[in-house]
């Protein structure tokens, strides 16, 4: 995977990708320079506002990424979220780097939590097969404890800022929107009732509440690198089938 990183495709044309997949190889292999280059400009507009974190991130794909997509792809098995995303919530925690330490305690691949890694039943946070496993499965729980009825994306929104902030927040800003009128399923409602339940449960001059808008970032972050990592799979996909 993650060969043709040269072929940086853009989410935009994500859905377009995908149906060319169901083409016949022989016209895949017709694909052109110009279409590659279309689409290397496609995904260079998703990081406009980022160029130098987009030169980190690709560096990082090839040079880091392989030797973890394995284990980013076993955690996934049986996960309602594709490997990519567990691996795109890695780069944000930790850049995929295993012995990563925040100034909080938190470390590993997932930056989880000791108490976090207790649940998981994690003894080693720092190596990265059981730090990817527990973390992928604490996602899961997040996802697990929303209800059904949510749409996907939303879903996988309000379950990244759990497990950001803490479930409990999560919770709480749900009912909160749904007292005032907002969609408790829609993650646009949801984030801004958080704001409300953080600076009602902490105050205004407490770190806690300052984590707000950086649990916005964290969670537009993340779907950039999982955009990203899902379009150059995809990309791969595809000119593998063409040189068949």
């Amino acid at each position: 995977m993650m060969k043709n990183l040269k072929l940086r495709y853009s989410f935009f044309s994500f859905f377009g990708l995908l149906a060319v997949v169901s083409l016949e190889a022989p016209v895949l292999a017709s694909y052109t320079q110009q279409n590659k280059e279309y689409f290397i400009n496609e995904i260079d507009l998703l990081w406009k506002e980022d160029q130098p974190g987009y030169s980190i991130f690709m560096e990082r794909v090839e040079n880091r990424l392989p030797k973890y997509e394995c284990l980013f792809q076993d955690a996934a098995k049986g996960l309602e979220v594709h490997w990519t995303l567990i691996a795109a919530i890695s780069y944000q925690e930790s850049h995929w780097n295993p012995k990563a330490i925040s100034n909080t305690g938190v470390r590993g691949m997932m930056m989880l939590t000791q108490k976090t890694a207790r649940e998981m039943g994690i003894k080693r946070r720092t190596d990265a097969e059981s730090s990817i496993l527990g973390g992928a499965n604490y996602f899961q729980k997040m996802m697990n404890r929303l209800p059904d009825n949510i749409p996907k994306l939303d879903k996988i929104w309000m379950s990244l800022a759990g497990y950001n902030l803490g479930f409990v927040n999560i919770d709480l800003a749900r009912n909160l929107a749904k007292e005032n009128g907002m969609n408790p399923n829609l993650w646009i409602d949801v984030s801004k009732s958080l704001n409300h339940i953080l600076l009602e449960r902490y105050g205004a001059e407490s770190e806690e509440f300052m984590m707000h808008e950086e649990a916005m970032q964290y969670v537009d972050r993340i779907n950039l690198y999982y955009q990203t990592l899902s379009i150059l799979e995809r990309g791969d996909e595809l000119f593998l089938l063409a040189k068949k």
